[in-house]
């Protein structure tokens, strides 16, 4: 017999101290994590410490830190982190090793990168009071830049992320997909199903996002296939390989641990956009093949702000924890790629990249999130709690980004939002008052 609590966060993108911050709804938010016997947390970022090298397939900015600030999380109360994302090769290879060996350092145990692809897809295990919890992480977003490789003959493997990857197909209707060809065929564009003018010869193009061939009748073009349907709509599959290793690592943990919990680092939506508050057309399919494999709950983040939240078998699917520590525009310095990049002079500062790039504060759903709480007895959903938080939008950049509860104005309204983002997954949200704040009960919809 066991009764157990979980906490789950979104991302995490911390470049400064905030244990040092005195307000009493951020502290309060503290106590809920450490009260807590297990608190999770998304580190959408490296620590890769003095010496470091930015990759050159980096993407956005690159988000690195040092590890210093790994004490923070200590402090918070986290007792795990998930690491498969989007930046965790944002420094290479060796920064991701580097911030392997700090997290290993301080005992911070992780899931979802490793030295090798199997290290990055084992489950990672925790005990708490009277049982024995896994996590296992993988990420979607971009996969194939920071995807981890296993040893061969006259390799050692690649340290890198646990990758669920995914290709974007773009059906035309069948009545306007020649037209489609011809153009692009007068283009210069080859639109041969193959993909190469060498006939019997095939290999994917990882680098460019191309694993399978395209769809009967369709074609490749720089990693995103085009193919005839009745409609016209884009979609994004996940690659049925990665998507088993994510099922046996799951089914692995099942047998090894009372509870079991999967991150998913997903920025994808719907229609091949990114940073939506609707996921991408794979991600509900994956979710339930990992619930019917034995996890308790899938805990999926990646766009920065709120998705809806799934009962599927009575055991919780959150599409979207968005943000919960967002410190994105204080970090020290970027590769002077960065500033190259917004035309800016290269003796640039990141305080002047953020004066220029400024969009981040213009997103108010950046800004607000949940944090659940669920409760387990013998394996069993028998409580939750969606806590609203918010990331002070509003506050001057030096102290933007620390989470802290939300008023009952602002709750009642983010779980309200939350409520109608269930309504497609058949869930719903109770909004419960509890003295100055409002906490969501998780239920399915009537």
């Amino acid at each position: 017999m066991f009764k157990v609590s979980v906490l789950a966060t979104g991302d995490s993108i911390l470049t400064q101290r905030i244990s040092s911050n005195p307000d009493t709804n951020f502290r309060d938010l503290v106590e809920l994590v450490r009260g807590t016997d297990v608190s999770i947390t998304n580190v959408e970022m490296v620590f890769p410490g003095r010496g470091r090298m930015a990759s050159t397939t980096m993407h956005g900015i690159p988000l690195g830190a040092e590890p210093e600030l790994l004490a923070e999380f200590e402090w918070l109360g986290i007792d795990i982190c998930g690491m498969a994302q989007n930046h965790a090769t944002d420094y290479g290879v060796s920064g991701l090793v580097s911030s392997i060996e700090a997290l290993e350092a301080r005992g911070l145990p992780y899931a979802g990168v490793g030295r090798t692809l199997s290290e990055a897809r084992a489950p990672r295990y925790f005990d708490a009071p009277g049982c024995r919890v896994a996590y296992i992480a993988a990420g979607s977003s971009n996969a194939r830049l920071s995807l981890a490789a296993d040893p061969s003959v006259g390799d050692v493997g690649r340290p890198g992320i646990a990758p669920v990857r995914v290709q974007k197909t773009h059906y035309i209707r069948k009545d306007k997909f020649d037209e489609l060809r011809e153009i692009m065929a007068e283009a210069g564009v080859n639109v041969s199903a193959t993909g190469t003018t060498a006939p019997g010869i095939h290999f994917p193009y990882p680098d460019k996002g191309v694993y399978d061939p395209p769809p009967a009748g369709g074609f490749s073009v720089e990693g995103v296939n085009f193919a005839p349907s009745d409609t016209s709509r884009v979609q994004t599959d996940a690659l049925e390989r990665d998507v088993a290793a994510v099922v046996a690592s799951v089914r692995e943990a099942a047998r090894q641990a009372d509870l079991v919990f999967v991150g998913l680092h997903c920025h994808e939506g719907q229609q091949g956009r990114w940073n939506t508050d609707t996921p991408a057309e794979f991600l509900q399919p994956l979710a339930h093949r990992l619930i019917d494999a034995g996890a308790h709950a899938v805990l999926a983040h990646g766009p920065h702000m709120l998705r809806g939240v799934e009962l599927y078998r009575d055991r919780p699917i959150c599409y979207s924890l968005g943000n919960f520590i967002f410190n994105v525009e204080t970090f020290a310095a970027f590769p002077l790629e960065v500033y190259e990049q917004q035309g800016m002079p290269l003796m640039s500062t990141a305080a002047d990249l953020f004066d220029v790039v400024n969009g981040y504060g213009k997103q108010p759903l950046f800004w607000e999130s949940v944090v659940p709480r669920f409760t387990f007895e013998d394996g069993v959903l028998t409580g939750s709690e969606f806590h609203p938080i918010t990331l002070g939008r509003h506050e001057p950049r030096s102290r933007r980004g620390c989470p802290r509860l939300a008023s009952a104005e602002d709750g009642s309204r983010i779980l309200h939002r939350l409520d109608e983002l269930s309504k497609p997954f058949g869930a719903a949200i109770e909004i419960v008052r509890d003295g100055e704040r409002c906490i969501g009960k998780l239920k399915s919809r009537d």
